[in-house]
């Protein structure tokens, strides 16, 4: 079954990378980055992460993974 947005267009599926949900995943309209076509569509997949120390532990590997992806390039 496919979600659609308040547009009519299919919800993307993305996931959260800051740092009160990271990993999780969630539904949002596809036209987020443009203000005047954003219908402010969102719905999480995931539930909530289990704890604090969880979501520091998931929020600091996507920092650790990111720095040495920029190390690289």
């Amino acid at each position: 079954m496919s979600t659609l947005c308040g547009y009519g267009e299919l919800a993307r599926c993305r996931t959260s990378w800051t740092q009160n949900n990271p990993g999780r995943r969630f539904l949002g309209c596809p036209n987020f980055m443009d203000p005047t076509r954003n219908c402010n569509y969102f719905r999480w997949v995931d539930g909530p992460l289990p704890n604090r120390w969880y979501q520091a532990t998931m929020f600091q590997q996507d920092a650790n993974l990111v720095n040495a992806e920029a190390q690289i390039a």
